[in-house]
């Protein structure tokens, strides 16, 4: 089921139910799918209307049991009818997985060159639409005192990589204060960063030659896959990660080490 042929597979998540955002395509759409393989109902949200209901049906053709709901992630309202939708089908949330984000140009504007509504759009869609869902999908997890919330940052955030690393370095500083604010509650806060991954996304935005550059300065020679990346999700979401919180996790293949 992931790029690299592995799936996930079983009961894992017991029928606990997973917001995943920016699910109808690439990693997010990945992700969704393993929840589902894993025994979660799962909420597919993206701006893209289509591609919710086909990613909704791949999970419910492979037995789980799936909402589609499309969302603009900058939009409070719409965030708010999201966790709405999800409560009035599943009756709760339990795993909010905030992976919605758009690129930002990594090389093509320098910070003193971005125009500011390109600014605005990155940070909106980076930053404030983790922050406004995590508040929407608060509410239930409180409820039963029990919520796993995991942000998807990068390893952009500690390298040169203009607004985009501004806003995934912010999204770990809101990981750490959602953490703090509602680790009382019985929820927990994480982030996941991931190093590099080819798919059809990064490849619209990094050439050839520079994911050769990043491989060979990686521990484990080869680009990562979105089953590497779910195996600390997994991890971050299930019961066995609830004294874990207010961390960002480098998933990179050794990168980090070469920082």
């Amino acid at each position: 089921m992931g790029s690299d042929g592995r799936g996930f597979d079983g009961t894992g998540f017991g029928g606990k139910v997973a917001i995943v955002t920016g699910s109808g395509r690439g990693l997010g759409r990945d992700y969704a799918r393993f929840f589902g393989a894993e025994g979660a109902r799962v909420v597919v949200a993206d701006v893209d209307g289509e591609q919710v209901a086909v990613v909704a049906e791949e999970i419910a053709a492979a037995g789980g049991e799936a909402l589609g709901v499309a969302i603009d992630v900058t939009s409070e309202a719409a965030v708010l009818a999201l966790a709405e939708a999800t409560v009035d089908r599943f009756s709760r949330i339990d795993i909010l997985v905030n992976n919605a984000g758009v690129w930002g140009d990594l090389e093509r504007h320098s910070l003193l060159e971005v125009p500011t509504d390109y600014w605005d759009l990155v940070l909106a869609v980076n930053l404030r639409g983790p922050l406004l869902c995590t508040r929407a999908a608060a509410p239930s997890m409180r409820e039963r005192g029990w919520g796993r919330v995991v942000n998807i940052s990068s390893m952009g955030a500690y390298m040169v990589s203009g607004v985009y690393g501004v806003s995934k370095l912010g999204l770990n500083q809101l990981t750490y204060a959602l953490a703090a604010e509602l680790g009382g509650d019985g929820i927990t806060v994480n982030a996941v960063a991931p190093g590099t991954i080819q798919n059809e996304a990064s490849q619209r935005q990094v050439p050839d030659a520079a994911f050769d550059k990043l491989v060979s300065a990686s521990l484990v020679k080869r680009t990562g896959t979105s089953a590497d990346i779910f195996g600390m999700i997994r991890y971050l979401t299930s019961d066995a990660a609830g004294w874990v919180t207010g961390q960002t996790y480098l998933v990179n293949g050794g990168f980090n080490t070469r920082l």
